[in-house]
């Protein structure tokens, strides 16, 4: 819930596989808003993640927010890394959820050999509109990849989180966020990353 200028209560989760960003998406996220003067709690739940298995990232912003795990149905934000992964966090979702989700699938090994069949998009789609208000989806590590790699997928769906104005933390104190938070020498590519996905949100979303 968002009261005036300040959190009483937010609730945001990250999904996605070992090697997607889960945890620096979160630590920017975080960061910034420290910057802006909000108490923040930040859990991280592995999986597998050294061999693309699940990670799960729980960020709590708010004057009355006091353990770090978000309590079922209660997610106001999900940022989803990956589609399938997607599914796995519909217990978090609150009904008036936003669910921001990249469509390109990453494969597990179970699929790529046929012994598991992966839910097709459509599939996705559908049970995450019935679940959440405001559903917004597409290929986002297209957008990773024009900025320079897709590895900054995670910094792309950060930007279009900041373009929605869903927080109240300005664009310059997320970026400052990412300066302080990236290596040097990966700097200038965040940036670039978050100002596509930023851009993002003006030609389709606004």
């Amino acid at each position: 819930m968002l009261i005036a200028n300040k959190i009483e209560k937010f609730n945001l989760l990250i999904t996605g596989v070992g090697g997607q960003g889960n945890l620096l998406s979160s630590e920017i996220i975080a960061t910034a808003a420290v910057i802006e003067g909000y108490k923040v709690r930040v859990a991280d739940v592995f999986g597998a993640a050294q061999r693309g298995g699940s990670v799960l990232s729980h960020i709590r912003i708010g004057e009355n927010v006091f353990s770090p795990i978000i309590h079922q149905r209660s997610a106001d934000i999900m940022l989803g890394f990956e589609p399938a992964e997607c599914l796995r966090t519909l217990r978090f979702l609150s009904r008036s959820c936003t669910a921001i989700v990249n469509t390109r699938p990453i494969y597990p090994r179970d699929v790529s050999v046929g012994n598991l069949t992966y839910p097709s998009t459509p599939q996705i789609i559908f049970l995450l509109q019935k679940m959440v208000k405001n559903l917004i989806y597409r290929d986002f590590t297209e957008i990773a990849e024009k900025a320079g790699s897709s590895r900054v997928l995670n910094v792309v769906m950060v930007g279009l989180l900041a373009g929605l104005e869903l927080l109240p933390i300005r664009k310059e104190t997320f970026i400052k966020a990412i300066v302080e938070t990236v290596p040097s020498s990966a700097k200038e590519l965040n940036v670039k990353a978050f100002e596509l996905g930023f851009e993002e949100t003006f030609r389709r979303y606004v």
